[in-house]
């Protein structure tokens, strides 16, 4: 289906969300979609979006968590119509991209799985939709530069503005002072967030949505 999906691009990408832990997670997702209701907040992305403990830092919201680690931008594309459900009045919470800048694709390739993965949104989901930045890593993820980082996080603001949905830029938050790499203090191995960098996530989302 994917192949099919991408089969208009001229470069040729390949899907890279094939493994157990992937089929695992969409099984668990199918029985769940009776989970999506009215006012569902739904988070929809990787390992990052996996590993937020969305009940603790979100009693008040009725959280719905839709991340599978490993995954890439046409993953998600790939699982939309299980993951996302159609509710009333939902917000949509993306994170996605560190992955597809770690295995090596290119920024020419990412933001045009980027920007399949939006228009579909747009097109398919009535949601307040908010378009994560991707998190800075520390310099032992020597596969995800910070040049390709920051480059991908301007065009995700053009696309979050193109398509009337909320940028939420917290890069700056997880960057470290004196470089644009990661804030040791804030991962828990320069990657995924700790849990001070959980919570620091949730206070600022919470000054967003209201």
């Amino acid at each position: 289906m994917i192949a099919l999906l991408f089969s208009s691009c001229q470069q040729d990408i390949k899907p890279l969300n094939d493994y157990a832990h992937w089929h695992e997670r969409m099984v668990l997702f199918i029985h769940e979609q009776d989970s999506i209701r009215e006012g569902s907040a739904i988070f929809f992305g990787n390992s990052i979006t996996e590993g937020f403990d969305l009940e603790a830092f979100f009693p008040e919201w009725q959280t719905v968590n839709r991340g599978i680690v490993s995954d890439h931008i046409d993953g998600l594309t790939e699982r939309m119509e299980v993951c996302l459900g159609k509710a009333e009045h939902a917000r949509l919470f993306v994170l996605i991209g560190i992955n597809d800048i770690g295995a090596g694709r290119s920024e020419k390739e990412i933001k045009y799985l980027y920007r399949t993965l939006v228009k579909r949104i747009a097109a398919d989901y009535d949601y307040d939709v908010y378009l994560h930045s991707v998190l800075p890593t520390s310099p032992r993820w020597k596969n995800c530069p910070p040049e390709t980082i920051k480059n991908l996080n301007a065009y995700i603001e053009k696309l979050a503005t193109r398509h009337g949905m909320t940028y939420v830029n917290i890069y700056p938050l997880f960057k470290a002072a004196d470089s644009d790499h990661a804030n040791p203090g804030l991962f828990r191995d320069g990657l995924h967030p700790n849990r001070a960098g959980y919570a620091l996530w949730a206070e600022h989302l919470r000054t967003m949505v209201k």
